[in-house]
């Protein structure tokens, strides 16, 4: 049993992945940086469900925004369609297996990926979709780790 509460793991997490999301990279390797922050949402909601709402999703998708340096909105929506999803499988996501929490991460990524450069065509900008799929599989590593420390800090 963990004796930290929900609200630190999603302070603490979000503070990781702005963190991770600012720190610089080659040039050529910019465009294969998942979206960290959305990640870290991700996990803490599939551990903790019924602490989490869209407001959450709404304030970390504006702190993405402002990040991001992106339009206002751009990744609030992004985060509150793929917040909705884990929020409709709440029931169930918090019982999930590694593996399976794995593969829904794996497809909120594809899923956020695909609606940002879809968002992004709307607006105008370049947005190369070919990198979605290796953007996915980095995010899911990276969930895949942060997801071990979170369990063996809970057992």
């Amino acid at each position: 049993m963990s004796f930290v509460t929900p609200k630190f793991d999603l302070v603490l997490g979000i503070s990781i992945a702005i963190l991770l999301q600012l720190m610089p990279l080659p040039i050529d390797l910019m465009g294969y940086r998942p979206n960290f922050i959305l990640v870290m949402v991700l996990m803490v909601t599939l551990h903790f469900p019924k602490h989490h709402s869209l407001n959450m999703y709404a304030v970390a998708g504006l702190i993405t925004d402002g990040v991001s340096d992106t339009s206002f909105g751009h990744f609030m929506l992004v985060f509150v369609l793929c917040g909705g999803i884990v929020s409709l499988l709440s029931r169930w996501t918090s019982y999930f297996a590694s593996f399976y929490r794995i593969c829904v991460v794996l497809f909120l990524s594809l899923l956020g990926s695909f609606l940002q450069g879809v968002i992004a065509k709307m607006q105008g900008l370049s947005s190369p979709l070919e990198i979605m799929p290796t953007q996915a599989l980095i995010a899911v590593m990276f969930f895949y780790l942060c997801d071990r420390l979170v369990l063996k800090r809970a057992a």
